[in-house]
């Protein structure tokens, strides 16, 4: 008699806990393929929930979930999933599978893993679109993965941070006792990695006292610099946890503030130009408000026509001369290497 055929089955798909390949499908026009699982002889039927031991079986319920892609083509696990008594929970209950992903069931855990990983590189909307998963499901799951990496996280030794918050949620999204503080997220980061190593919820000194908690009193010595922008809050926490720190404005506000001081200052040279003079009605259209960005743009950036705009300003007002010259000077200061090269006497 001639031996039973046998079906290969790749090792790649030898890997679902507690049951057996028993066979493969495929839809060539289509580039998708379906492994057929069978439940074996040493599964131990688990409650999905409380992860207790399950009694007699009441139901069963076929389950396709979509799994790593092979060659390209696109993959699905198809199985029977038991439903049973759970005596820890008197009731029934779906059994546990182990493979499959736990906030988004019709997902594997290997897929899971996978979303998370693109996602550290790219959006998430792109990571849907690339992996042909729904957006909700791929943020369930990264938030899932995240949760997971989170319960071994430790944060790193640290120097120089960078604090700032980042707007997450709108308005109609806030909850009962929130106010708008609690719609940003705190980020912080390792000035000498580039990297984020904590994130907390508000922008409220709270969220910042909270990873100063978490560091420890040495590690809250050992920060020497905190980046950050000039929102009370975090200057406060930076003051209470680290005495060694020196809070530094970011580049970012410092240049918005220069900025809103020097469109300050072209709105009041603009007020006082004399009606009656001779160049009146030229400096007024030269000076009005739609030109403000011409005047706050550094001069290697502005184009032919911007700087024969401001030449002409500044032939004739002396103080918005001046102006040009301090705004120059304010934008060279962030190239500088070092105090020595910041200095008045070095320039």
């Amino acid at each position: 008699m001639g031996s039973k055929p046998q079906l290969y089955i790749p090792q790649v798909f030898r890997s679902f806990q507690g049951f057996d390949v028993v066979d493969l499908k495929e839809w060539r026009a289509k580039r998708q393929m379906e492994i057929v699982l069978e439940a074996n002889d040493k599964r131990e039927h688990r409650c999905w929930r409380c992860l207790g031991a399950l009694g007699a079986q009441n139901s069963r319920y076929l389950v396709r979930a979509k799994h790593l892609r092979m060659m390209g083509w696109q993959v699905t696990v198809a199985f029977y999933r038991e439903k049973r008594f759970c005596p820890s929970c008197n009731k029934t209950r779906s059994e546990h599978i182990e493979f499959l992903c736990p906030s988004s069931p019709h997902v594997t855990m290997e897929l899971a893993w996978w979303l998370s990983r693109l996602s550290e590189e790219t959006s998430v909307l792109a990571v849907s679109r690339l992996e042909s998963v729904d957006k909700e499901t791929c943020y369930r799951v990264d938030k899932l993965i995240l949760t997971r990496l989170l319960q071994g996280y430790k944060i790193p030794k640290v120097t120089h941070l960078s604090v700032d918050e980042v707007y997450a949620r709108s308005r109609r999204q806030l909850k009962d006792g929130e106010d708008r503080d609690d719609l940003f997220v705190t980020v912080i980061v390792d000035l000498k990695t580039h990297r984020v190593i904590w994130v907390s919820q508000s922008r409220k000194k709270e969220a910042l006292d909270e990873f100063f908690q978490i560091l420890g009193q040495k590690g809250c010595e050992q920060i020497q610099v905190v980046a950050t922008d000039q929102h009370r809050g975090y200057a406060a926490s930076v003051e209470e946890f680290c005495p060694n720190a020196t809070v530094v404005w970011d580049r970012f506000h410092l240049v918005q503030k220069f900025n809103e001081a020097l469109n300050e200052d072209r709105r009041r040279e603009y007020e006082q130009i004399d009606p009656e003079s001779r160049t009146a009605e030229r400096m007024l259209a030269l000076m009005r408000g739609k030109y403000k960005y011409v005047f706050l743009t550094k001069a290697m950036n502005r184009s032919k026509t911007d700087k024969r705009h401001i030449d002409e300003v500044m032939q004739v007002n002396e103080k918005i001369a001046r102006l040009e010259v301090i705004k120059e000077h304010f934008h060279k200061l962030f190239d500088c290497q070092g105090r020595l090269g910041a200095s008045p006497s070095s320039r």
